[in-house]
Parts: structure tokens; C-alpha cells; sequence
């Protein structure tokens, strides 16, 4: 990846990493199953950070060679609290977006909308306006629950999620490039000479 980036400078960069052991649920987990599962879990936490580490190192190299970042984890998700991730976020001033699922077609095998609440951080503005109007516009009480196997499949970003997010980076509605500037040349030979009008009374 680091290679790619050097060798294209302006890649933008997405990162999503599980997001399971950071769950609010852990807290209730933890209560119930005692210092052994939070020992396990802390095990499984430090894996999580030193992978949330690598990507915010490449992240870092990323936007000093000019390119674009954005990560995506659960609103709610307790990794956002991490000391690592706050800095990194407030050290390049990243726009934060809140998407909710049921705007981009998040549904149970029912039909009925889930509200999926994602959390994006993003460098560019043009991203953080295209995300922003992602948000639930649905009856009140008409969302499915997000619970069991349903849990599982509303990890996966719908069709749209990924369009409105991937034209936001290559899609020119802020502004037009320009095209290359160059220096003119004038032709060697000269203009030809104009023919006579013939106007006709």
C-alpha cells in the first residue's frame, strides 16, 4: 500500500476494521462472564489497536502526499475513544458524518428498514457533504430490529453507500479541473489569403 501511494500520489484511502470487540455490549459481557473474558477480550482489543495503528500510520502518509482518508466504524462503537484515533482525527481536522443505514437501503429479510448507525471521519469536505444527507427518513417505529445474524449482514455497506461515497471522491460536482497549461507556438507558415466576398444586391 505504501508503495502504491508513492508511486500515486493523491490515492485516497478508506479504512473499516471489525469492530466486535468494541462494542457497548462488551461492557455487558464483561459483568456477566467475569476478569476472564475481559482478559480475553483485552487481548483481542490490543490486536484491534495495533491494526487501527497501521492504518492511521499509512493514513498519515496518505495525506501528506496529498491524497484523500476517510474510516468508518459503528456510531456508538467504543474504539472511538481512543486516544490514538482522537488524535489523528483532530491533528488533520477530519469532518465527522453520521450515515444512517436505512437511507441507503439497509433492510431485514422482511423488508423493513434497519437503522444501521454508521459514524464516517473524513479529509475532504466533498466527502463529508455527499455522506451527510444520509440520514434516516423513515415513519417512527418502522425499523426492524438489529439483533442475532441480522447484526452480522448490516456489516457490509449497501450498493449505494458505496456509489454516493466513490462518486464523492471522483465525481467533479464542486468543481472542473483545468486543463494542462502550456506555452503557444505559432505556426511556422502564415494565414491564407482571404478570398473576396462577392456580395450579390
Amino acid at each position: 500500500i505504501e508503495d502504491r501511494m508513492e508511486r500515486f500520489p493523491g490515492t485516497s484511502l478508506h479504512g473499516s476494521l471489525p469492530c466486535t470487540d468494541w462494542s457497548t455490549w462488551q461492557q455487558v459481557c464483561e459483568q456477566r462472564y467475569g476478569p476472564d473474558y475481559s482478559e480475553e477480550l483485552q487481548a483481542r482489543r490490543d490486536k484491534s489497536i495495533h491494526l487501527l495503528r497501521t492504518f492511521l500510520r499509512l493514513a498519515d502518509k496518505c495525506l501528506r502526499l496529498g491524497g484523500s482518508v476517510t474510516f468508518e466504524w459503528p456510531r456508538h462503537c467504543l474504539g472511538w475513544l481512543l486516544a490514538d484515533l482522537i488524535h489523528f482525527i483532530a491533528k488533520w481536522q477530519l469532518h465527522t458524518i453520521a450515515v444512517d443505514g436505512c437511507s441507503v437501503g439497509v433492510v431485514d429479510a422482511d423488508g423493513q428498514p434497519l437503522l444501521k448507525k454508521w459514524q464516517f471521519v473524513a479529509s475532504d469536505l466533498r466527502v463529508a457533504e455527499a455522506l451527510s444527507v444520509l440520514r434516516c427518513s423513515c415513519l417512527k417505529g418502522s425499523h426492524g430490529v438489529i439483533e442475532g445474524t441480522v447484526t452480522h449482514k448490516t456489516g457490509f455497506y449497501p450498493v449505494r453507500l458505496c456509489r454516493v461515497l466513490l462518486s464523492s471522491l471522483f465525481g467533479e460536482f464542486r468543481m472542473t479541473p483545468s486543463l494542462p497549461r502550456t506555452n503557444f507556438t505559432p505556426p511556422v507558415h502564415q494565414h491564407r489569403v482571404k478570398e473576396p466576398l462577392n456580395t450579390v444586391f
